[in-house]
């Protein structure tokens, strides 16, 4: 674990978590889930993983297009619907069903917490507001908050301002909903990208190096840097 000297952690009041990839197992739960929503409908479970994999980096060019305006709003789910719809249809899937996008698109609901997540929440809460802050609906937050057992004080979506991170909006919600200046936040997150944004909005920032995560890269200067969220619950925060 890194520490930076400067500045000083300790009017950090509130933890702001990003939650797919950095709390939750993200990769690994979809490609999971999308095998065996395969197999039950009939298709080759073999798939799945590269469907998962590329499904998401449809979502993520969707979301860039709904961000920058290129496209009209369309929440999280509603661009998972449509990547999960193209990807199939990429794989041969000449017309997929709609039951099938729709069973696809629920995994979201089903994200599995890694293993330190839901025992790191509950000691953090003890002495911190924490808030998850995620470009995934409402919805699919409750869901897989309720799946995977992780509590929060709030959780904030990108639905709420129409965009997604790392749209400066996003990361405004957290301040006007609890009304703390930007300085007293940690920004959680295992994607150098969020940290980045959540920045040069004022946020403090904390790295986890989560398996298969972006690693930062040179120029890239944290709060702090840490191997898991047992490690911020434990020595890394005052």
């Amino acid at each position: 674990m890194e520490e930076s000297l400067t500045p000083p952690l300790n009017s950090v009041t509130t933890l702001v978590f990003d939650v797919m990839g950095t709390v939750v197992d993200m990769d690994g739960s979809l490609a999971r889930q999308t095998t065996a929503t395969l197999e039950r409908h009939g298709l080759d479970p073999d798939a799945g993983a590269a469907l998962a994999q590329d499904s998401d980096r449809r979502v993520g060019l969707l979301m860039d297009d709904v961000r920058l305006g290129r496209s009209p709003w369309q929440s999280h789910a509603q661009l998972r619907e449509t990547a999960l719809r193209d990807g199939l249809i990429a794989t041969g899937v000449a017309a997929p069903p709609a039951d099938l996008i729709h069973d696809l698109a629920a995994a979201v609901g089903r994200l599995e917490p890694w293993p330190d997540s839901a025992a790191a929440l509950a000691d953090l809460r003890e002495r911190f507001t924490v808030v998850a802050l995620s470009n995934a609906d409402l919805a699919e937050i409750a869901a897989f908050s309720r799946y995977g057992r992780l509590a929060w004080h709030l959780a904030l979506s990108g639905e709420l301002v129409r965009s997604f991170k790392p749209d400066p909006a996003v990361y405004s919600l957290v301040p006007r909903a609890l009304g703390v200046p930007a300085s007293q936040l940690l920004m959680v997150a295992a994607h150098p990208w969020d940290l980045r944004a959540a920045a040069e909005q004022g946020l403090r920032t904390a790295y986890v190096a989560r398996p298969g995560a972006e690693k930062p890269g040179p120029e890239d200067v944290f709060d702090l840097t840490v191997d898991d969220l047992t490690d911020l619950a434990g020595p890394a925060l005052p």
